[in-house]
């Protein structure tokens, strides 16, 4: 039986090859498809611009800045990235799935108890991390990272407020708002650095409450976008933020362990080689690091670009072109991904020179090394994207629980053996571990898969 629109209910006659017919012509409907194709464009154009944003206060602080100064931002934007995770699987993941699914009625309540959530989750965090820089005022007064440290503190609330909201805009189907807001964000840092730089008062506690106040007028000016700072008392159908904080924990506990994990296997150099060598050395990382990031964006947009198209194939049972399109995926990017580490290495001096202006030139040769690390992302990017399609979600669990050990062994001894280099070749090793292991999975479910289906022939 099938509920009519008109409200009645009516049997179900159609055979159910005639049914998917329907649902794809009404997929392929074009007006459908220039609807979903532009929100496409508005959520790569979104991603575009928070990543440009990133990339560029990180690019103008290693050019401005000391590197001793410079790494204290490292260190304490690593510590910001490691929050996030949490904060993603807590909040932002819970809020994309439970949303739609149990408060579509509701939802501007249901965010503004994400919101409430999010006050008192972050706004404890941060109080305790100020606690952790006036300490380390105390018993280090002179220390770049304390500036750091209180920056991020201060800045914490208000740029994890901003990704919120931002999702709420993807929540809503309004991914053209969350690209303004990020547009919006990116001048403003802009226009603030040049500021700050023009009155020497760039540092990195100043770059913090930069992006924290270019976070908080972004955040406002979505939410007032979305109608969510009106009646923000009316508390008639108002949800709980308790209720919702136990709902975001019961889908997101599970994710935590697989964010601890990829937090230790991607943030553990940086801190080794700040405590080992010095915050000038996790600078100089930092800084070599940059373009290579370029190309990690690059990769992990094109997989989310093919998860689609592989979802498609897996509900149609087209397992033989899914496994082929994960092949010409990974190779793709394997092979981009080589050309960009080959053109590094052959322009090195010259790249160094165009972003840095020469202050990181005896370093220059660490660019073209770190660039591997997009070419083993992209190994088994088409594989990943794959096992995501097939609804194989704990494989990501499984390939970080093999990089964690090793990342934080590697980075020690290699640390101790190559110093700087020895840091970059653990972060190389670390991504191909997860890849290997996301590979073996892969090839072992597929394995498995054609096992179960010669049985049931």
């Amino acid at each position: 039986m099938s509920v009519a629109p008109h409200g009645l209910i009516e049997p179900v006659t159609k055979s159910p090859t005639m049914a998917a017919a329907q649902t794809t012509a009404f997929l392929l409907n074009p007006a459908k498809l220039r609807v979903w194709g532009m929100k496409s464009a508005w959520s790569l154009l979104d991603q575009g611009l928070t990543s440009g944003a990133g990339f560029g206060v990180n690019l103008v602080l290693a050019r401005w800045m000391a590197p001793e100064v410079y790494g204290a931002f490292a260190v304490a934007f690593a510590a910001f990235l490691f929050v996030s995770g949490f904060h993603n699987v807590l909040l932002l993941e819970p809020m994309s799935v439970m949303g739609p699914a149990r408060h579509a009625a509701r939802l501007d309540t249901y965010f503004r108890s994400q919101i409430a959530v999010h006050t008192f989750l972050v706004g404890t965090l941060s109080g305790l991390l100020l606690l952790a820089g006036l300490v380390l005022w105390r018993a280090a007064p002179g220390s770049p990272l304390i500036g750091a440290v209180m920056g991020g503190s201060l800045a914490l609330p208000f740029l994890l407020l901003t990704w919120l909201v931002r999702r709420m805009c993807y929540v809503m189907q309004r991914p053209a708002l969350a690209a303004q807001g990020s547009a919006f964000y990116l001048a403003f840092i802009g226009v603030g650095l040049f500021g700050l730089a023009h009155f020497s008062r760039l540092d990195s506690f100043t770059a913090f409450l930069l992006m924290g106040c270019a976070s908080l007028v972004s955040a406002s000016l979505l939410l007032w976008r979305l109608g969510l700072l009106s009646h923000w008392n009316d508390g008639e159908s108002a949800i709980s933020w308790s209720v919702v904080l136990r709902e975001n924990w019961t889908y997101g506990r599970w994710l935590v362990g697989s964010t601890v994990l990829f937090s230790i296997s991607s943030q553990t150099q940086t801190f080794l080689v700040a405590g080992v060598l010095g915050l000038g050395a996790a600078g100089v990382l930092r800084a070599m690091q940059l373009p290579s990031l370029i190309m990690t964006q690059v990769t992990t947009a094109a997989g989310l670009l093919v998860l689609p198209a592989f979802s498609s194939d897996f509900g149609k049972g087209l397992m033989k072109r899914l496994s082929q399109k994960a092949t010409i995926v990974s190779l793709g990017l394997v092979g981009a991904g080589l050309i960009f580490a080959a053109l590094l290495a052959l322009l090195a001096g010259r790249t160094e020179h165009l972003l840095f202006g020469g202050r990181y030139a005896a370093y220059a040769w660490l660019m073209p090394v770190l660039a591997l690390m997009p070419v083993c992302t992209g190994l088994s990017m088409g594989y990943s994207m794959a096992m995501r399609s097939m609804q194989k979600p704990h494989f990501d669990l499984i390939a970080n629980a093999a990089a964690a050990p090793i990342s934080v062994v590697s980075a020690i001894l290699f640390l101790h053996w190559w110093a700087l280099a020895g840091a970059a070749a653990s972060m190389i090793v670390s991504v191909l571990t997860a890849s290997v292991v996301i590979l073996f999975c892969y090839r072992r479910f597929i394995s498995g898969l054609g096992t179960s289906l010669e049985a049931l022939q």
